[in-house]
């Protein structure tokens, strides 16, 4: 009888779990948890890989990972969010949704902004993406601060972890739309690694900005929560101080991150300094000033009176003194700098993962379904696990299981680039003359030739092959016209399209892009370039100072092409001024398609008696095992997932009854603080030191990291130890 109670108790309980989930509240927070989830793979993956298909550097596209940095300085404004109400808005909707409105309209603005920037035409479009991407950030984060919010205001004690795992679902299913859905949106618009398409890339952001009215109608329609509030008495004067010193401090921060870049590149060159590292302290350095002078902008701006004292105090010191208070100077500092680098392995190979993928040639598609779809699903797993273990282990060794996973599966990716055939030096040959050059891991290749060896030349031919030995090895060549001082050919040519000159007959649907160069004078504002394929017309655009331009013409328009033929001219208004014919072929479906490819980057125009060296260069197109990036990405999400899950159960412990929301903002913030910093370099590290060592690094860098987590062990079981004795006395 005992027995059948029992089981009758253990039922009724999973019931009641099962319907905590069908809850009105349960289905608030899964909608805004994926409007929560659609920012952050906007600046990181999904325009990582736009910013490759532009042609922009790998250095300048991981650098665009500081931009999240408003989800690591969150904590700063999260007090005035939590306090400063919002006129006319908050009479109309209440504090925490008028605060919600304003930042969903703000990421909307700001994608928006994002999406009519074509980084491929040059240094104004690209501050232009630049400045979206940080109004992006920012905004995302303040949507998060205020969906955490009225999160713990909309539900007792025991409704949290329910409406904690719908926030968490909603914010997964968010980050597959934006980063799965982007992908094979993008893809499915013809935009691909050597065939950039920037209105695929466009219509993708738009798209993304049109989602977000999802967030936007569950604001409109949710009802504030029902807290009695403890307001305290402050003017609203007082509050817009504070909101002015945070401005002026934020604005101190920037202007001088901007001008001291002249004194550390003055110094790089006055120096000669190369090394990597050291260039990575000069600009550490640079950061560390700019917030030296934020910090004291503000600490004189409290100080003259400029703002409330006490309000000051209360809400930016009062949490960090209660910290220190309870665990002391030495403990304190030691928690805090555990905080700051536990995740640095996994979150710093993270920036440049999709970068990663790209240059392994794996297609959009590939990686949306490898990364976004089982990615986002085994690092659920992951964190369900890690949940479980945290119920039946201890935190800290859960901490260290998590931290081993995390940087050791870093290893795998090793394997990924070295499951692609080793490649033999690729072979340029330019006239007469003949040069090698190895190619890196995953294919790329430069070279410098004196601008003497391409008299008499109008083409270069680049011949690359696996390097087998005892059996027949695939080889492939490839052309590339230039244009020299010496040639008689007009200052404008079609590069060759898709490489060869060749479009396979069953060829998929797609626009592809027709590449080609003018070196002539600059064009005037009534000039264009033109392409023409049986007489229909389509504008190109110049792209880069090596007067490269391109137009996309869709798929089955060259494929139909009764000439087979692509005039590109320079034209004003009606009147043809320059123009050139190139021919393409159609192969047949029964030509097999060559396992290796290489693309060559286009030439400048070539003074061939200038004594100068011309720089070639390019990358050879191999495949890598879809085998191996399946299984490194399974692993290493499951890996971050159980290592996350454990690392918030720490950081909760951590947290004092009094400061919650505001201590946990300070830890989550700092968490992922250092390892963007270091991340916005990574590109840097893997064009020096290249892929197999970057991943080697960052596994290694997880050693330290244990350490100091039984370091952090031993301390807090020696400070839990004396807070025993101290109450017993």
């Amino acid at each position: 009888m005992e027995n059948k109670k029992r089981m009758t108790t253990q039922t009724s309980g999973w019931v009641s779990a099962f319907k905590a989930f069908l809850d009105r509240r349960a289905l608030i927070m899964l909608f805004l948890g994926f409007s929560a989830g659609i920012p952050i793979l906007l600046i990181f993956s999904s325009l990582s890989l736009w910013l490759g298909e532009a042609g922009i550097d790998k250095s300048a596209v991981t650098f665009f990972s500081w931009a999240a940095l408003g989800y690591s300085f969150k904590f700063v404004w999260a007090p005035l969010i939590d306090e400063l109400p919002v006129p006319v808005l908050t009479k109309a909707l209440g504090r925490r949704r008028a605060w919600l409105l304003i930042a969903q309209c703000l990421i909307v603005l700001a994608i928006c902004t994002m999406a009519f920037a074509d980084p491929a035409l040059g240094h104004s479009y690209l501050v232009q993406m630049a400045a979206g991407a940080v109004l992006l950030g920012f905004s995302a984060a303040t949507q998060d601060i205020v969906i955490d919010a009225y999160r713990i205001e909309l539900a007792e004690t025991e409704m949290q972890t329910v409406l904690a795992s719908t926030y968490n679902a909603g914010y997964r299913i968010g980050m597959i739309v934006a980063g799965a859905g982007a992908l094979f949106l993008a893809a499915h618009l013809g935009t691909a690694k050597g065939n950039y398409i920037y209105e695929a890339w466009k219509t993708t952001y738009l798209t993304m900005a049109a989602v977000m009215l999802v967030g936007i109608i569950t604001t409109l329609l949710v009802r504030e929560p029902k807290v009695d509030r403890i307001y305290k008495n402050y003017k609203s004067s007082d509050y817009y101080r504070l909101v002015l010193v945070f401005f002026i401090a934020v604005i101190s921060f920037v202007l001088t991150y901007i001008y001291s870049g002249q004194v550390t590149e003055a110094i790089s060159k006055a120096g000669n300094i190369q090394d990597s590292a050291a260039l990575f302290g000069l600009e550490a350095l640079r950061f560390l000033t700019a917030t030296g002078v934020a910090i004291l902008a503000g600490y004189l701006l409290v100080k003259i009176g400029v703002v409330n004292q006490q309000m000051a105090k209360e809400t930016w010191i009062a949490p960090i003194l209660d910290f220190f208070k309870r665990y002391g100077v030495k403990l304190a500092l030691v928690l805090l700098f555990l905080i700051g680098f536990f995740r640095i392995s996994d979150i710093i190979a993270g920036v440049i993962s999709n970068v990663f993928y790209q240059d392994l040639n794996f297609s959009k598609e590939q990686i949306a379904e490898a990364v976004k779809v089982y990615g986002v699903i085994f690092s659920l797993v992951g964190g369900f696990l890690g949940g479980l273990l945290a119920q039946r282990m201890n935190i800290m060794k859960l901490m260290f299981v998590g931290a081993v996973l995390a940087s050791s599966t870093n290893l795998i990716f090793i394997g990924l680039v070295k499951s692609g055939k080793p490649l033999d030096m690729v072979d340029v040959q330019i006239g007469n003359h003949h040069y090698k050059v190895k190619p890196d891991e995953v294919g790329y290749w430069k070279l410098k030739v004196p601008s003497s060896s391409f008299n008499g030349t109008q083409q270069i031919d680049v011949k690359a092959g696996y390097a087998l030995q005892d059996q027949q090895a695939e080889t492939i060549v490839r052309a590339q016209p230039l244009v020299t001082t010496h040639s008689e050919s007009v200052p404008l040519q079609i590069l060759p399209l898709m490489g060869s000159d060749q479009i396979s007959a069953n060829s998929s649907e797609g626009s592809v892009v027709i590449r080609g160069q003018y070196f002539g004078k600059a064009l005037s504002p009534t000039q264009k370039i033109v392409v023409n394929l049986d007489g229909q017309n389509f504008d190109a655009k110049m792209t880069d100072q090596k007067g490269v331009f391109n137009a996309a013409i869709d798929m089955q328009k060259l494929l139909s092409s009764p000439s087979k033929q692509l005039t590109a001219s320079i034209v004003d208004g009606n009147q043809k001024i320059l123009s050139i014919a190139h021919h393409y072929e159609v192969a047949s479906n029964s030509v097999p398609k060559p396992e290796l490819d290489v693309n060559i980057d286009p030439l400048p125009y070539i003074d061939t008696q200038s004594g100068q060296e011309v720089e070639i260069s390019g990358k050879v197109i191999k495949p890598y095992s879809s085998l191996w990036l399946y299984f490194a990405i399974v692993v290493d999400n499951m890996a971050s997932g159980l290592a996350g899950a454990a690392f918030i159960a720490f950081l909760s412990s951590l947290t004092s009854v009094s400061f919650t929301a505001v201590q946990y903002a300070i830890f989550s913030s700092l968490m992922t603080l250092t390892p963007k910093l270091l991340g916005g370099y990574s590109g840097t590290i893997v064009s020096n030191i290249g892929y197999p060592n970057f991943f080697l690094m960052t596994t290694m860098i997880g050693i330290p990291i244990l350490i100091l987590v039984v370091w952090v062990e031993k301390l807090l079981k020696d400070h839990q130890t004396h807070d025993i004795e101290k109450a017993g006395e």
